[in-house]
């Protein structure tokens, strides 16, 4: 997955993930005829800073600020759909023409396709999600394996809400194992045994995948899991039998 180093995009509680490498710029010669100034390279962070502390308006501010130097720098359209799509805001009508204006943008890159999936898994919508994740395995198929396990593991969750548990342990069985240098066999584990109804079960392989692997590393994996409604906010570190937000 790529993102420019500029602005650690905080898309859907993912931006450990999506941050570990620079983007591709939209076109070749967008780059060269328009690079990012640092004054809009600050906006970007301090909108950034800002969203992390739930300062949603303020953010959107220095976003508008930014926009007015550079219209056509994706990540202004990403983070802020990611502002609209905040758990305490929730405005997808809002959400979804930015998070459109950024693949736009940046037609060749899988970010904005993830986060458009993204968006429609947390509006519940597994369907149209499920085809979207699926669509980028066979559009990006060298994905870094930190991303595609990420997708993956998004496709599983899709299929077990739509209640094909089969083809969700298919993808378990075909995509993961305990080996992994990722969580997911071990939240794919949980989330199947959250869907049947077994927290305890659930809780049991959250902390086994945090046992090997650091919270960070999980954070996408649990966020999902707070998405689906199946936990509330815990923290990953805790002890088993009291799970809190990571």
């Amino acid at each position: 997955m790529h993102l420019r180093p500029l602005l650690a995009c905080l898309t859907l509680g993912l931006s450990s993930t999506l941050a570990q490498e620079p983007a591709a710029p939209a076109t070749p010669a967008a780059a060269a005829t328009a690079p990012v100034s640092d004054e809009v390279k600050k906006l970007l962070l301090a909108a950034r800073d800002l969203r992390v502390m739930h300062q949603y308006n303020d953010a959107l501010e220095k976003l508008d600020e930014a926009e007015k130097l550079a219209p056509n720098l994706p990540d202004i359209y990403a983070l802020r759909g990611d502002i609209h799509l905040a758990p305490r805001r929730r405005d997808f009508d809002l959400a979804l023409p930015q998070f459109e204006k950024a693949a736009q943008l940046q037609p060749d890159s899988p970010l904005p396709k993830f986060n458009l999936a993204e968006y429609y898994f947390v509006k519940h919508d597994f369907d149209t999600a499920l085809k979207s994740f699926s669509k980028m395995i066979t559009d990006y198929p060298k994905l870094p394996m930190i991303i595609r396990h990420l997708v993956h593991y998004k496709r599983m969750l899709c299929e077990l809400k739509l209640g094909h548990r089969q083809q969700a342990e298919q993808i378990v069985a075909d995509q993961f194992t305990f080996m992994d240098d990722t969580p997911a066999y071990y939240f794919s584990k949980s989330a199947m045994a959250f869907e049947m109804g077994d927290a305890a079960k659930a809780n049991e392989w959250v902390q086994r995948g945090v046992a090997v692997f650091k919270g960070p590393a999980c954070e996408p994996y649990y966020d999902a899991f707070k998405e689906l409604r199946w936990v509330p906010d815990m923290d990953l570190n805790a002890p088993k039998e009291q799970p809190k937000q990571p």
